[in-house]
């Protein structure tokens, strides 16, 4: 099973990436499958290196929280 997360554009970079933030932690992922304009602040799914399409931050938020719920419980 593949899982994608939304993440917070916080920097990008003229070579086609951005760096994202999610929970904390960031990393560095490819723009080139996302077809809409995008700027800092922006919540892009990522998966496996490459940001795939821009999510409203409420959407994005809402996923964030589940992964959150899901990930404590997983912890007991």
């Amino acid at each position: 099973m593949c899982i994608a997360f939304p993440g917070e554009i916080v920097a990008l970079s003229e070579d086609g990436y951005a760096t994202i933030d999610i929970g904390g932690t960031r990393r560095e992922v490819s723009l080139d499958l996302v077809a809409d304009e995008v700027a800092l602040g922006d919540y892009v799914i990522c998966h496996a290196g490459f940001a795939i399409h821009r999510v409203d931050e409420e959407q994005a938020r809402e996923r964030l929280e589940l992964l959150r719920e899901i990930l404590a419980q997983e912890r007991g």
